[in-house]
């Protein structure tokens, strides 16, 4: 049985923008800015993120469908 490694849950941010979220580093990048960012620590000069943190993050941040526009069937 192997024991967990210490960064084993962590990416480097452009390997989380192109592994995990499929999109360019440089909107993942913009979604560490402000108040209320992706958390993210540095791991020497780079960012890297935490799998977990991030999918939390982005778990808080879905939105319900405005139920006034759903479309009734008939």
């Amino acid at each position: 049985m192997s024991t967990p490694r210490l960064l084993d849950d962590w990416k480097y941010l452009h390997d989380f923008a192109h592994d995990e979220v499929k999109k360019h580093p440089r909107t993942v990048e913009r979604w560490t800015k402000g108040p209320n960012g992706l958390p993210y620590a540095y791991l020497g000069n780079q960012k890297i993120i935490h799998i977990p943190s991030a999918r939390e993050w982005l778990f808080g941040r879905m939105r319900n469908p405005n139920q006034r526009r759903t479309i009734e069937a008939a």
